[in-house]
């Protein structure tokens, strides 16, 4: 993961900082919506993501989000008042709006080479916004 967020920080112009938040941002959101077999496959496929993971806030006891990235994982599939939420947990991360879908593209892109399309499609099912990401350029 070190090295995909060196290359990423490198090939955007942002610091490694904000690149790994953005990352843990795109990684609290799949952990919101993957099944928990589709999330276990893409943490044992991409070193380092279990480790992100496990720095991000639980849900809490009574399995509502507890906030953070938790508290805006729902706006991928929620209206616009959702969707700035979610724009805006990158912008705290420190990623600009321009950077937003590159940075997502980078990762994804690590992701099919270590699960193939097989899991792409699984990603992009859960959350169906993810599919302008990815096809977007």
């Amino acid at each position: 993961m070190n090295e995909l967020i060196s290359r990423l920080s490198q090939k955007l112009g942002l610091p490694e900082s904000a690149v790994k938040s953005g990352i843990e941002t795109v990684l609290g959101i799949l952990a919101e919506k993957l099944s928990e077999a589709d999330l276990e496959k893409l943490t044992s496929l991409v070193p380092g993501a279990a480790d992100l993971l496990a720095n991000l806030p639980k849900p809490s006891a009574a399995g509502a989000p507890s906030g953070g990235i938790f508290a805006i994982a729902g706006g991928l599939l929620g209206g616009a008042g959702e969707a700035a939420k979610v724009l805006g947990e990158f912008h705290k991360a420190g990623v600009p709006m321009d950077k937003i879908a590159p940075l997502a593209r980078g990762f994804f892109d690590r992701v099919r080479e270590a699960g193939g399309e097989d899991l792409i499609g699984r990603l992009m099912a859960a959350v169906p916004a993810l599919g302008a990401i990815l096809v977007g350029k």
